[in-house]
């Protein structure tokens, strides 16, 4: 009766979440072509993962074999829920998949195609895209939005944080821009009260091709950009704290858009200037490689001002290398901290 209750209870709350956001998203062994081996390299991890994620979106073509070995959960489908299971299987969360037994007769039915699946405490859907774009982790305690949400599709433009206020979702901003492999990249942090019940923070990865011109750019010179695709997705993870507490962290793992909610309300709702800055943002970024990371700290260096989007009242900030960011250039990491 209490897991039920407590599945019920999110399922609830995760309704909450989405009506919010819609006023205004170690590897292991395993042989060749085994269950979640879809590359056929002969380990699971997250390069299978994100194999799976290129073949739901159409990027890429899988053998027959691989197919078969992508179908991790046994649906006969090959999403976002499947590449979520190898994920988990990979750094050991899960050790052993829904179609090889025993864990598909565990998930439990909530209400439609939504389901608790306690091998990895996600509350979401069948293709993993969630209630408006939004699931809930219970292992984490945190909601969040669904890799392939249904935000993906329109891109980033400033007019989402102009008209987020009157959503009742008002929050700290910065953005990062840098030039990379011919393009044009943003990432963009926020943090702050999301509608009446929520705290949280976010982090986005969009880009833009240099041959867009003056495409969607207003006379402000603001430009729009596009969501990062499947092969442009990074590693990232998200912890959030609130004057020295942890309230949630997100694991590392591949994203264009990582985002974490957790029930609560900052002084004034986050209306007032101040009342965001309480909210700390620990964060890393794993790059492509070298060149990359090298293009973001430089953006990161350049990045002196963090915007209240109620109150359009700007802060300095400085990023100083050993301060507020480290890099690790064996892994082409940049950890940093965000306030």
């Amino acid at each position: 009766m209490k897991t039920a209750k407590k599945i019920l209870s999110a399922f609830l709350a995760l309704s909450i979440v989405a009506g919010i956001f819609a006023c205004y998203s170690f590897s292991s062994s395993a042989a060749a072509n085994q269950l979640g081996d879809t590359n056929s390299d002969g380990a699971v991890n997250s390069f299978d993962a994100l194999m799976i994620i290129r073949f739901a979106t159409g990027e890429e073509k899988l053998s027959a074999a691989e197919t078969a070995a992508a179908d991790v959960n046994g649906d006969g489908n090959i999403n976002s829920t499947d590449a979520l299971y190898v994920l988990h299987y990979s750094v050991g969360k899960i050790n052993k998949f829904p179609a090889s037994g025993n864990v598909s007769s565990e998930l439990v039915s909530i209400y439609g195609d939504f389901w608790y699946d306690p091998a990895t405490g996600r509350v979401t859907n069948k293709d993993g895209s969630g209630l408006l774009g939004f699931s809930y982790d219970a292992t984490e305690n945190v909601f969040y939005a669904s890799l392939n949400s249904w935000q993906r599709n329109f891109g980033y433009t400033y007019i989402y944080d102009y008209a987020a206020p009157f959503g009742v979702i008002w929050y700290d901003t910065s953005r990062i821009f840098f030039n990379y492999d011919g393009k044009e990249w943003m990432i963009q942090l926020w943090k702050g009260q999301y509608g009446w019940v929520l705290i949280g923070c976010e982090i986005g990865l969009y880009y833009r091709d240099f041959d867009d011109g003056s495409f969607l750019v207003d006379d402000k010179g603001r430009k729009y950009f596009k969501c990062a695709d499947d092969d442009m997705l990074i590693k990232m993870s998200l912890s959030l704290y609130r004057d020295g507490r942890l309230l949630f962290a997100r694991k590392q793992q591949y994203s264009w858009w990582l985002t974490g909610f957790v029930p609560g309300m900052l002084e004034n709702w986050g209306f007032t200037y101040d009342t965001p800055q309480a909210l700390t943002v620990d964060s890393m970024l794993t790059f492509k490689d070298e060149a990359m990371m090298d293009a973001f700290i430089e953006g990161l260096k350049k990045c002196n001002e963090v915007e209240h989007n109620a109150t359009k009242k700007t802060r300095a900030i400085k990023y100083e290398y050993g301060k507020n960011y480290t890099v690790n250039r064996t892994t082409c990491s940049v950890s940093f901290t965000w306030n």
